[in-house]
């Protein structure tokens, strides 16, 4: 199988001798470009490295490298080949140095044009007649030589306002579109994929290396998608060819030359959805593994030339270029499947389906699991960026979503399955949700789109990701962007809405608000009237120590009764000791626990507890306490709730990812974070009880009674039965889960 593009195999080394001869090391600071593979200048023909970067900045590059490597050296002994050229412009016994960048590069492109047959002058009438006439009674059966030989000639006799335009696209200017039926030589995906694994050196002999698979999954590299690929902001295009009506039959003859070798390493390797090695294929045909690459690499060529120059190949390409078309930037395997009914039948030279060799050989598309995708990895980063951006925590109307998609060329069909692959992105009731990283961020897309509070039980079912309901209910529990408005109701903290907090602080709350003491009856009213209680509760735990009787049917608070003519002193409804998430260290300086979020590393400002705010000195409505970090500065500010400023350049700095736990302290002005990586799923309860105060090391259940007693402010040798109840009171619930499991040896349900 010979190729009918003149020197389509040249490579830079056989065009400038002086490379094959120089440091790599030297060459690769001048020549290196991620669009093309490690040392490109050694093996990769130069059509490849022109479709992949353009003629013209090929030319450009070269260019510098003579001029940089062998300024004295004349251009005639540096490029041999250009003693050849007929033209003006040409001064071989002229250095690199005089003949400067622009000349030099002005050479290598003439040098290109003439080894690719570019410009060739048009064949004389007598030449085109004689090629219309043997079109014209050239037998169907005739051998595939003859037809490649024809469609040379007919390449030739064509007017030029009806030639191709050039396939190295100049300056990085876009080539033509997918669905175009392309003439010239044609680099398929796989080959692409072969290409970048030559270049890496072999492996010890016997043993498969790392690039003897090419793998069906792999992206596209950046050298077959910088010329071709569609701009992301482009529309899809309306129509597309019509799919050919016997693909099978073209595909099936040109397949049936082929000999035993090129079938087995196209079946068990090209199309192949798990690829063998070559290791293996050496074996089975007695050869070396670098024998069985360069056969690939030789079908490979083959099949490119067969698409592109004969008569049966064109049609094949152009039926590729519709099926692309029809799929847009992203497809599902499936769909190629059934796209047409030759796609289900076998080809019998490979005992393969159609539908899986043509989506293997769709242009700049490559096969990734059930996908199959159009260009590289950084246009699936891209649209998962501009999802994430329209999405956020507000669900997305599906109508927005669709216009999102067809911005990438990805139509509304399969938009939210590939949503759902790119990111943590979920389709429900019409919109398109964020499903975040962790059970609370899905539990707040849930929220965000009923709009309104839930209980924790819709809250799970609407979840229905297997996550258990103590396990989302001990994460919503801790995490402050929620905020629970009854004994079961829960919303979005942003919604704004009162607090539920637990009878007794919301009898203190009352009383406070009522300016230190409030009829009992009037206190009932008003709690019951807005929350899930019944009366006997309040009157109940109206005989807690920290409530007084002021007169008969009054009641106030026993430690905040002002003297008379004295305002109250502000005093938090519960110290730093008795709030939630926060724990005393052996220096006696109280730590403030919490897990990081998307929020937190995106720089937003979060609520802290207001025991562990007024601990530093805050009150409500005063002026913003400015902290400094090592990584900068924040501020903790109390207007309608305690909050600390961003401050994700600490996050960054301590390198905290969503998910860890993380202690902040504020000493002197000082705020001091320790990160806690998140705990392993098989650890111990008492451990990851113990762990949440801040305690690594390994404890028993005995201890972690004495360690959390100690870090929450009671004391060692406490009772469990009192520490639970303290931590149900301070509302470490995720604590209490965690410690009865390990008291009780059973999940506690709640």
């Amino acid at each position: 199988m010979t190729s009918p593009v003149p020197h389509a195999s040249t490579c830079l080394a056989d065009l400038v001798p002086a490379v094959r001869y120089s440091d790599p090391h030297v060459l690769a600071e001048l020549l290196d470009d991620e669009r093309l593979p490690l040392a490109w200048w050694y093996a990769t023909p130069l059509t490849n490295a022109e479709r992949a970067i353009g003629s013209r900045a090929l030319a450009d590059m070269v260019a510098r490298a003579l001029r940089a490597l062998w300024p004295q050296i004349r251009t005639g002994e540096l490029l041999p080949a250009s003693r050849l050229l007929d033209t003006e412009a040409v001064l071989p016994h002229r250095s690199a140095e005089e003949t400067g960048e622009e000349g030099l590069a002005a050479l290598v492109c003439a040098l290109l044009d003439r080894l690719h047959g570019r410009g060739a002058p048009r064949a004389p009438l007598g030449v085109r007649a004689a090629v219309a006439v043997i079109s014209q009674w050239l037998p169907a059966d005739a051998p595939t030589e003859v037809r490649a030989a024809l469609a040379v000639l007919q390449e030739l006799e064509q007017d030029p306002a009806e030639t191709p335009e050039e396939y190295g696209a100049r300056d990085g200017a876009e080539c033509r579109s997918a669905s175009a039926v392309v003439t010239e030589h044609v680099v398929l995906p796989v080959q692409r994929a072969h290409e970048e694994a030559v270049t890496a050196p072999a492996a010890e002999a016997g043993e498969p290396a790392a690039d003897d698979v090419v793998g069906e999954g792999s992206e596209p590299s950046a050298s077959g998608a910088a010329g071709s690929e569609t701009e992301p902001d482009r529309e899809p295009p309306a129509t597309h060819p019509n799919l050919a009506d016997t693909p099978l039959a073209a595909f099936g003859a040109y397949t049936s030359t082929w000999d035993e070798r090129e079938r087995t390493i196209a079946a068990r390797r090209i199309f192949a959805e798990q690829p063998e090695t070559f290791a293996a294929l050496g074996d089975r045909f007695e050869v070396s593994r670098e024998r069985v690459r360069q056969l690939e690499r030789s079908l490979l060529d083959a099949i490119a030339q067969w698409l592109a120059y004969d008569e049966q190949g064109r049609s094949f390409a152009a039926h590729l270029a519709a099926v692309a078309g029809r799929l847009g930037a992203v497809g599902r395997l499936a769909e190629v499947r059934t796209m047409h009914p030759d796609h289900l039948r076998p080809v019998d030279a490979l005992g393969l389906p159609l539908g899986d060799v043509v989506a293997r050989l769709l242009p700049d598309r490559a096969v990734d699991g059930e996908w199959i995708i159009q260009g590289d990895a950084a246009r699936r980063t891209a649209m998962a960026d501009d999802l994430l951006a329209a999405c956020g925590e507000t669900p997305l109307a599906w109508d927005e979503a669709v216009a999102v998609g067809e911005r990438h060329g990805v139509r509304a069909e399969v938009l939210a399955d590939w949503a759902a692959e790119i990111g943590r992105f979920r389709t429900m009731d019409g919109h398109m949700l964020y499903w975040g990283r962790s059970v609370n961020d899905r539990a707040v897309a849930v929220l965000s789109l009923r709009g309104e509070p839930m209980s924790m039980e819709d809250v799970h079912d609407r979840l229905a990701d297997g996550t258990t309901i103590n396990s989302m209910r001990n994460q919503i529990w801790t995490d402050e962007r929620f905020v629970r408005l009854d004994r079961n109701l829960y919303g979005l903290r942003q919604w704004g809405g009162e607090e539920y907090l637990g009878i007794r602080e919301m009898i203190a709350r009352e009383i406070r608000q009522a300016g230190g003491e409030i009829e009992v009856n009037a206190l009932v009213d008003a709690i019951c009237g807005r929350f899930d209680v019944v009366p006997a509760s309040v009157r109940t735990n109206l005989g807690a120590p920290e409530f007084t009787r002021t007169r008969r049917g009054w009641v106030g608070l026993a430690a905040e009764q002002p003297r008379d003519g004295e305002a109250a002193p502000y005093n938090p409804r519960r110290d730093v000791a008795r709030t939630r998430r926060c724990f005393v260290g052996a220096d006696g300086r109280w730590w403030y626990r919490f897990e990081v979020t998307g929020d937190h590393l995106r720089g937003s400002g979060a609520p802290v507890p207001s025991g562990w705010a007024a601990h530093l000195g805050a009150v409500p409505a005063c002026e913003p306490i400015p902290l400094r970090h090592d990584a900068g500065e924040s501020v903790l500010q109390w207007r309608t709730q305690p909050v600390l400023g961003s401050i994700r350049p600490l996050m960054e700095h301590i390198g905290a990812t969503v998910g860890d736990q993380v202690f902040l302290n504020v000493t002197d002005g000082e705020l001091t974070a320790l990160r806690l990586p998140a705990a392993q799923p098989e650890a111990r309860p008492e451990v990851g009880a113990a762990r949440l105060t801040g305690w690594t090391a390994a404890v028993t259940a005995a201890e972690a009674i004495d360690v959390i007693g100690l870090r929450t402010g009671m004391g060692s040798g406490q009772e469990a039965t009192a520490l639970l109840q303290h931590l149900g009171d301070r509302g470490d619930r995720d604590i209490v889960g965690l410690l009865e499991q390990a008291l009780t040896g059973t999940v506690p349900v709640n």
